[in-house]
């Protein structure tokens, strides 16, 4: 195992890890809400049968009240509602066997945690790290820093400067001395589904051969203590630097 694999396990295993995580992603019950002004449209739309306007007021709001693989296509283009009559009746008839209260419900619903944490990792080190242009990251020999620059702009950079061949923006592009650095970072609550496909998307990364920098899965959640998992056992019987959040200052100053 990596030995920054084996401080985060000792730090998850006998340290108040959890209680230390939320500094970075902090807990949010994320419950929606819903514009006072289109569940009134949507009332007045149930109460008078009207299937259009019952559709479209519902496609306004953040989240369908149901999952329904039609509602994507319907949500980018509002003319085939007009266009098509049979499916706007499917779905209105579930709308109205739901009921209005189970409407509104449904599309108050928490966001999923995995998609509200998305950005805390990037406020945290906003807040804890000095980021700078893709000028002056270019030029800098000392120091810590991270590189401050639109998607494209990043993945390009990666891509240009340090030869790593990547499709996306890592969460991390960083820069320790002369020493670049670039990694994923993900807080995985459960295992399973889109949890492991985080993990994987994670584990890609920091076992990318290819460029001059180094690759790093920032990584917290379930999967430390989840001893019996096949993917547990690639950070077990590994060597890439997958580690928590809360070591990355100090894998960065070491490499300085």
């Amino acid at each position: 195992m990596n030995k920054w694999s084996e401080q985060t396990l000792k730090l998850v295993t006998t340290q108040n890890y959890l209680d230390r995580l939320q500094e970075v992603y902090p807990h949010e019950e994320g419950e929606r809400r819903v514009n006072e002004r289109i569940v009134a449209s949507i009332k007045a739309a149930f109460t008078g049968k009207d299937d259009i306007k019952l559709l479209n007021y519902t496609l306004d709001l953040q989240k369908f009240p149901y999952k329904d693989s039609y509602v994507g296509f319907l949500r980018k283009d509002r003319k085939a509602i007009e266009r098509n009559p049979i499916t706007v009746k499917r779905i209105c008839a579930h709308l109205y066997e739901k009921g209005i209260d189970k409407i509104i419900e449904g599309a108050s619903e928490s966001m999923e945690a995995n998609r509200r944490r998305g950005n805390k990792f990037t406020e945290w080190t906003k807040k804890n790290f000095k980021l700078v242009g893709i000028d002056e990251f270019k030029a800098s020999t000392d120091g810590i820093i991270l590189l401050d620059a639109s998607e494209l702009e990043a993945k390009d950079f990666c891509n240009r400067e340090m030869g790593v061949g990547i499709s996306k923006r890592p969460d991390l592009v960083a820069k320790s001395g002369r020493k670049y650095v670039i990694g994923e970072a993900k807080f995985l609550s459960q295992s399973g589904g889109s949890q492991d496909r985080g993990f994987d998307d994670g584990m890609a990364l920091a076992k990318n051969p290819s460029g001059r920098a180094y690759k790093t899965f920032i990584m917290d959640g379930v999967y430390w203590i989840e001893t019996g998992n096949a993917r547990y056992k690639q950070i077990e019987y590994g060597t890439a630097d997958v580690f928590s959040v809360l070591l990355l200052k100090s894998f960065l100053r070491t490499l300085h």
